[in-house]
């Protein structure tokens, strides 16, 4: 091969290779980038738990019916009173709850009802069960602030659930029964979307229960809050540049995809014969050296039957069968390589490499393309 035509197709391989190590090197960066927008959507965008702590409180006044003995309107909480002077109670509800995280968006509710409750001693069944809305539902939004605070009045009509549940016990002529009456305020935590359902949900209960159809009446105070787990989910902060990461993440993959694209357009339109014989060459010799003899002369072929052989896997199992060398014969021009296998039986095994070869079969599949 002429020396210019040499210099020509090492030029044209060195550019070929720059030109990959371009494409190859501007694919590595977008596909950083690109997976680094997409971590960062995902943490955006992805649900996480918010500690926080919660408190709540009854204060209430029992207001009594005009009577001899006592001097105020009222009684203070924490006693004992007389069922038959009692007037009505006055209740006022407090709950307040603080997150430990600041400038998240999210919602919450409340609603008090009141549920009276007649139960056999002896099952602990419920006989009779009736609730009443006092406080319709209420619904606010926490506008970024990390505490709700809720502080609410409620005017209980004793008189008119311990009637009601003494008419029913004499109109049943029920024994070994209590009845109850409850005053729940139920306060509802949501999260910033509806995605996450139940999950996204808390709702806390404080509640105060007053015996009915008894001569002295106690009052109790529950203000365990129910479903306390010490955490709420939220959806997600209100934080609108999560569109823009997106955005761009997608742009990004779209340019990857067209380097990918265009790199392998490159590879397959610029191989040369030249390229591709080099590249086979040094994969056999890389894999399968020690099984080859490379020699520096002619081998004479007169006198043996020489078969072609398609791959050069096919040599390597025929070297194994009839345990004879391969030996490797390269053309002065560096354009053609041949292996051999000579048997005993005057057979020649043969696997040839040829840049010649290798042209016409680039120009068949251009022409089929």
């Amino acid at each position: 091969m002429k020396k210019n035509r040499v210099n020509e197709i090492l030029m044209a391989q060195s550019k070929r290779r720059s030109i990959i190590i371009a494409y190859s090197c501007a694919i590595v960066l977008v596909a950083v980038l690109a997976i680094g927008f997409m971590v960062s959507f995902i943490q955006k965008n992805k649900a996480y738990e918010v500690n926080y702590k919660e408190n709540s409180k009854i204060d209430y006044e029992v207001y009594l019916k005009e009577n001899d003995f006592f001097d105020s309107d009222y009684l203070g909480k924490d006693n004992q009173y007389i069922a038959s002077l009692i007037e009505y109670i006055n209740t006022r509800f407090n709950y307040e709850l603080e997150m430990d995280e600041e400038d998240l968006n999210y919602d919450y509710n409340y609603r008090i009802e009141a549920e009276v409750n007649v139960e056999e001693l002896s099952t602990n069944k419920s006989l009779y069960n009736k609730s009443r809305v006092l406080v319709d539902e209420q619904t606010f939004n926490s506008n970024k602030s990390s505490t709700i605070r809720i502080d609410e009045q409620v005017y209980i009509d004793y008189n008119y659930y311990n009637n009601l549940i003494n008419k029913f016990v004499k109109v049943y002529e029920l024994d070994n029964v209590e009845s109850t009456l409850t005053i729940n305020m139920y306060v509802n935590i949501l999260g910033s979307c509806e995605k996450f359902g139940e999950d996204s949900k808390n709702e806390a209960v404080v509640s105060m229960s007053i015996p009915l159809t008894t001569k002295t009446v106690g009052i109790d105070i529950d203000t365990r809050l129910i479903n306390n787990a010490n955490n709420v989910i939220i959806c997600e902060k209100d934080d609108q540049t999560k569109y823009a990461i997106l955005f761009f993440d997608i742009i990004l993959i779209v340019i990857l995809l067209m380097l990918i694209v265009k790199l392998w357009n490159y590879v397959v339109t610029t191989r040369t014969a030249e390229g591709i014989y080099d590249n086979e060459l040094k994969k056999i010799l890389n894999n399968y050296s020690s099984y080859i003899q490379k020699i520096n002369n002619d081998f004479d072929l007169n006198g043996y039957q020489v078969l072609r052989v398609d791959t050069f896997n096919d040599m390597l199992e025929i070297r194994d069968t009839i345990q004879q060398p391969i030996l490797m014969v390269e053309n002065k021009e560096k354009t053609g390589t041949y292996f051999i296998i000579p048997s005993n039986t005057r057979i020649l095994y043969f696997y040839g490499l040829k840049v010649s070869e290798i042209k016409k079969q680039l120009e068949e599949e251009k022409k089929e393309d």
